[in-house]
């Protein structure tokens, strides 16, 4: 007896399988379709970023000064030595009262030393001790400046060992330095940006320099005597530097 197959029984089978072919095709078509809608919808990104710096540099007149003086004194004992340089520091301060000038005074710190005479093969030998008082005075009134000096110097401040000039505000100054910087950034970000036809987008980055970093605060400046009048030496202070950078990143637009 002949075998034979009978082809309705495969044909559910072929039927199922090419079901299952065009419901692949389909969801692969819906799937990119999907994904470039979703391309549309980002919209095109941005071309990149430009980078620039901004520099201030603005010249302050000094407004207060920081005079650092010492009284040195001497004798054969140590107590002696540090009772004179006190006796020295009242007599600053009641001349320094009588100048009418006004002005803060300060005491910075007080050292007593022993000295020493050194001989070639000889042991030291104590000759006296060393009293020395570490003064500052700081005023507002630099035009009597060089009298202060003078009445301070009269009165026992032997020593003249600074003189530093500084704003009597100084983080007004630096903000505006900041502030100017700033906007220079930004100018330069918008030229570099328009050059190649783009226009700024969203700021990405912005930084500034440290406050101590570089010299934008006002710096010691040594005392310069310009003439001896009867008054005392005149001071002529020069203008003070203060200084910022401000570093930015923006994004880039077509």
């Amino acid at each position: 007896m002949d075998s034979y197959t009978d082809a309705s029984e495969d044909r559910p089978l072929g039927l199922a399988f090419w079901a299952l072919v065009a419901l692949l095709m389909l969801s692969s078509g819906s799937l990119a379709r999907t994904a470039w809608a979703a391309s549309d919808a980002r919209g095109p990104e941005a071309p990149g970023v430009v980078s620039a710096e901004g520099a201030a540099r603005l010249e302050r007149a000094p407004e207060k000064a920081h005079l650092d003086l010492a009284i040195v004194r001497s004798a054969p004992a140590a107590e002696d030595a540090l009772g004179a340089a006190h006796a020295a520091l009242s007599t600053l301060q009641e001349a320094l009262a009588g100048a009418a000038i006004p002005h803060q005074f300060f005491t910075r710190g007080t050292r007593v030393s022993p000295q020493y005479r050194y001989a070639q093969n000889s042991p030291r030998a104590l000759t006296h001790y060393e009293a020395r008082l570490e003064l500052e005075i700081t005023t507002e009134a630099l035009d009597a400046l060089g009298t202060l000096l003078t009445v301070a110097n009269g009165a026992g401040a032997d020593t003249v060992t600074g003189l530093r000039y500084a704003l009597a505000d100084p983080l007004s100054h630096r903000l505006e330095a900041l502030a100017l910087a700033t906007k220079r950034a930004r100018a330069t970000a918008q030229t570099l940006a328009a050059a190649a036809d783009h226009r700024l987008g969203a700021l990405l980055h912005l930084e500034a320099d440290r406050e101590g970093n570089g010299p934008p605060f006002p710096q010691p400046m040594m005392m310069r005597a310009a003439a001896e009048m009867d008054a005392g030496p005149s001071l002529a202070p020069p203008p003070l530097t203060v200084e910022a950078r401000v570093q930015v990143r923006y994004a880039l637009l077509p």
